[in-house]
């Protein structure tokens, strides 16, 4: 494997306030950090629950604030439309080395938080404090690092393997290690913060780490790398558990009313006027009800949910083109606002240009649709502060990855683990579709995938994760991409650009990626500015 090389100044400058995230300021400005961290900290059990509390915050898992990394990042699937979009825009998926929005901004993010790790786990042995709540705070710690190099793994590739507190100098002679060598740091350090993680805990510690939650990072890990025997074991350990299960619910849980679910394996605790979320509320939100419309939803995303007898629309009887969003999965009215279909707040969605301002009419990149599933209706306070967590890991992915683990590694499909996997989320009590008997291992994979994508929709980074472990990333991402039908007779319509002929005829062309999109684009780029600092950090190819 290419040995690429490791980190930069701009990072480890950014990251020396350790202790300054977590409520000290004052102390800093009487003495500097070394004397602080040798002489006045780490002395007693509050000083070290403090320094926890600082590796979470601003933490890949700890950070409510605005970013538009979700943005792009939903740009970069076959899901998504930037409100904007065009091909080479950043918002639209297309990432270059010197942004700092996503690519500078994961970067540095992990970096503090890797940090912030090390030099916890360098001092907290001087604490005088019971062994098991040090032994569960290490593991929180070790997750949090673990967290970050998983999720740079996965963007970046390689990336420099940073684990004990460094000078300045040092940092700014790092190379990058290998992605095998991070990931295998990755799984050692889950594997042990399991160990001594807790499967539950009490209201008052909403949002701190449960075993299931590194279990669960392992697996995906795991699931990229296609260990699907080691996947296996690590899921089987997650249901063993007995803690988490499927919600009856389905889009309460992505609302505040649902954090509390018992699906929820891992997430931000967020509360509004003082951690609020950001987006759900507000950049989800379709300008038609007063949001920023952001997000855009694909005709392919909306045509990849079933008819509601188990079918997809090219299959179904129940299918009618002239009234396409009857007789669906209840998934696709809980997660899109569907044109001239969804009631929401007394008011009839509208999206055709004929009869909305808005959306098509003054966004190029809109679809005639939006993101219903984070948006909460009777919400009625900050639209840029709710309450509502940010979910990043359900007890649902745990179920379709073990069923997915189960037929990449050729073990027996039959009823029971169909029951047990995708026929317990497809029961439901709000969504309730048929029951999948199929046990052909192809025709099965098809079924699942298709699942994984409505049941995960525009969930963090889960459907950019899928397409290329799947394989599929450059198939799925270079085509024409369209919005909702204009018309019924193409031929004569002049308005607005839309397909003429085929399948989609009639439909609003929103973004044409063919071509446009390589296989290096499944990474993102290294930042230009740390390059600049650190001339030995290289650069991912394509870039």
């Amino acid at each position: 494997m290419k040995t690429y090389k490791k980190l930069g100044l701009v990072s480890v400058l950014s990251i020396l306030i350790l202790i300054g995230q977590t409520g000290c300021q004052d102390w800093l400005d009487e003495q500097p950090l070394v004397q602080l961290s040798e002489g006045s900290f780490w002395n007693s059990q509050s000083d070290a629950m403090l320094a926890l509390t600082g590796v979470y915050n601003g933490s890949n898992v700890g950070n409510n604030s605005y970013t538009n990394e979700l943005l792009i990042l939903s740009s970069a699937t076959d899901d998504s439309s930037y409100k904007f979009g065009s091909v080479g825009n950043i918002y639209s998926g297309y990432l270059r080395a010197a942004d700092t929005q996503v690519v500078l901004a994961i970067w540095q993010r992990a970096y503090r938080t890797i940090f912030k790790a090390n030099y916890f786990l360098e001092n907290i042995g001087r604490v005088e404090m019971d062994q098991t709540i040090k032994d569960e705070w290490i593991a929180e710690v070790k997750f949090l690092r673990a967290y970050e190099y998983f999720y740079m793994s996965l963007l970046y590739g390689g990336v420099p393997l940073i684990t004990n507190v460094m000078t300045i100098e040092e940092a700014n002679t790092q190379t990058r290690n290998s992605r095998t060598e991070v990931v295998d740091f990755a799984i050692q350090e889950l594997t042990a913060a399991a160990a001594d993680l807790p499967a539950s805990r009490p209201e008052n510690e909403k949002g701190r780490i449960v075993k299931a939650a590194s279990l669960g990072i392992k697996g995906r890990l795991l699931m990229i790398d296609e260990k699907w025997a080691e996947a296996i074991a690590v899921y089987e350990e997650i249901i063993g558990l007995q803690v988490h299960e499927i919600d009856p619910r389905y889009k309460t849980i992505f609302e505040e009313a649902g954090e509390g679910s018992s699906e929820i394996i891992l997430s931000t605790n967020c509360i509004a006027g003082l951690y609020g979320n950001t987006h759900n509320q507000r950049n989800h939100h379709p300008e038609f009800y007063g949001g920023y419309s952001e997000v855009n939803p694909y005709q392919g995303m909306v045509d990849a949910f079933l008819m509601n007898d188990g079918l997809p629309i090219e299959d179904s009887p129940l299918y009618d083109p002239e009234n396409p969003f009857d007789n669906r999965d209840p998934r696709l009215y809980a997660s899109i606002f569907l044109p001239e279909y969804t009631e929401f707040r007394g008011r009839l969605f509208l999206a055709h240009p004929d009869r909305a301002s808005n959306n098509i009419a003054a966004l190029p990149g809109a679809t005639g649709y939006g993101w219903k599933k984070y948006v909460t209706e009777d919400y009625a306070g900050d639209f840029g502060n709710s309450g509502d967590d940010i979910i990043l890991l359900r007890y649902a992915e745990v179920l379709l990855s073990y069923l997915e683990a189960k037929i990449e590694n050729g073990d027996i499909i039959n009823k029971d683990l169909l029951d047990q996997t995708i026929n317990e989320i497809r029961g439901r009590e709000a969504v309730m579709m048929p029951m999948v008997t199929e046990t052909d291992p192809a025709k099965l994979t098809e079924i699942l995938r298709r699942e994984r994508r409505v049941e995960f929709c525009i969930e963090r980074t889960i459907r950019y994760m899928d397409i290329r472990r799947w394989g599929i990333f450059e198939e799925v991402m270079n085509k024409q991409f369209y919005g909702m039908k204009l018309t019924d007779d193409p031929a004569n319509y002049t308005d607005y650009s839309v397909e003429t002929s085929g399948p989609m005829s009639g439909h609003y062309k929103v973004i044409d990626k063919t071509g446009s999109i390589t296989a290096d684009m499944e990474l993102i780029p290294i930042p230009l500015s740390e390059i600049d600092i650190n001339p030995a950090l290289e650069q991912n190819p394509g870039y």
